[in-house]
């Protein structure tokens, strides 16, 4: 057992050491080999990567020049550089976004910038009220009447009131607006009084820069009754005979009887048909106008009780129309007269009041209207 030499020893670590050796060879050459998809025949081939198009390219940075050079750009090439580095290609922002740019245009073009100082849109009145009230008996020196601009115009003092029927309380036919008035703004004209009578009643139209009547009103100071004196704004129209009062064309200067109220006899004047200010046809036919009337009296109203005529053209022909039925304390009377229409193209009005077989007058109006082909 001990006789085994040391070259024995020897020999067999050589020979484990070139084992080992070759073994590693092996597997150093086999490893690549599995590695190699060209020397499989079950592998497949691997797609080639897709160029994506984008318009900006956020992992580009500032300091590159890779973007801002065309000829290192993937895809379309703009042909010269971008100006900001991120952009891989140069493009018009009008157009891209042309959809947007639209809708804002549109949108801004429904917002003016600036009010419109025109008078141009519709145009509309809504009266709000007198100071001093109707009926004051104390002296007046300046008639204020207030109104809403409830149109889509600018009134501008182009604007006016004219006085058209009654006694014109002032010395000017016309009194102007004073300042401009925006839609939904209020606007106050301001009458100068000249006259020292006590009672009197006039009417104005308020009109617009075109001379078209917005709305018409009368107003009443002291008890409401004009002087006999009394004289209208408008003239007799030319051709007609002062003294022929039943002829249509021929303009009446009287004024209604003082407005009689107490327990017994009272009346309210409620509404026309159609409203004041109606457009007629002119020429050659008939139209119906209605006044009603509410009994606010203890007494019951009957044929005895009219409507009468007493200022400005009377195209129907009578100077009265008597109730038709009787009407009972808190209802509603409703007198129709009818109208021949063959005036040309002009203003017109009429005015009635309701009388008691007595002759006071309960309620009274005026009815302005235009005739027009």
């Amino acid at each position: 057992m001990y006789g085994i030499s040391t070259e024995t020893t020897k020999s067999t670590n050589g020979f484990m050491k070139n084992k080992l050796l070759c073994i590693l060879l092996v597997f150093f050459v086999l490893l690549p080999s599995c590695n190699m998809p060209g020397q499989r025949g079950n592998s497949k081939t691997e797609p080639e990567p897709k160029t994506v198009s984008v318009i900006w390219d956020l992992g580009v940075s500032g300091n590159s020049n890779t973007a801002s050079d065309p000829e290192n750009i993937s895809g379309p090439k703009s042909g010269r550089p971008t100006a900001t580095p991120q952009l891989v290609k140069a493009i018009i922002f009008e157009e891209a976004f042309s959809s947007v740019y639209q809708a804002e245009s549109v949108y801004q073009a429904e917002i003016p910038e600036n009010r419109n100082t025109g008078a141009a849109g519709t145009d509309s009145a809504q009266w709000l009220y007198f100071s001093p009230g109707e009926f004051t008996s104390d002296p007046l020196e300046i008639l204020y009447t207030a109104f809403m601009n409830s149109g889509e115009s600018v009134w501008t003092p182009d604007y006016s009131l004219q006085f058209y029927a009654g006694m014109n309380p002032s010395k000017s036919e016309f009194t102007a607006l004073d300042k401009t008035v925006y839609p939904g703004e209020q606007a106050v004209f301001s009458i100068p009084i000249t006259t020292s009578e006590a009672n009197w009643k006039a009417c104005w139209y308020l009109l617009s820069s075109s001379g078209e009547s917005l709305y018409d009103f009368c107003y009443s100071h002291g008890n409401g009754a004009n002087p006999s004196s009394a004289q209208s704004a408008q003239n007799t129209s030319a051709g007609s005979n002062s003294s022929d009062t039943g002829h249509p064309f021929y303009k009446h200067e009287g004024s209604a009887p003082a407005k009689f109220s107490n327990e017994e006899f009272s009346a309210e004047f409620l509404s026309t048909s159609p409203s004041t200010g109606h457009d007629f046809k002119a020429y050659d036919h008939y139209e119906d106008l209605s006044a009603s009337f509410q009994n606010n009296g203890s007494a019951v109203w009957d044929s005895s009780y009219s409507l009468v005529f007493y200022a400005g053209y009377n195209w129907m022909h009578t100077n009265s129309f008597s109730l038709t039925e009787s009407v009972g304390p808190g209802e509603t009377a409703t007198v129709t007269m009818p109208m021949e229409i063959y005036e040309d193209n002009d203003r017109w009005f009429t005015c009635w009041y309701l009388s008691t077989p007595d002759g006071k007058n309960l309620a009274d109006f005026c009815f302005n209207y235009f005739t027009s082909s």
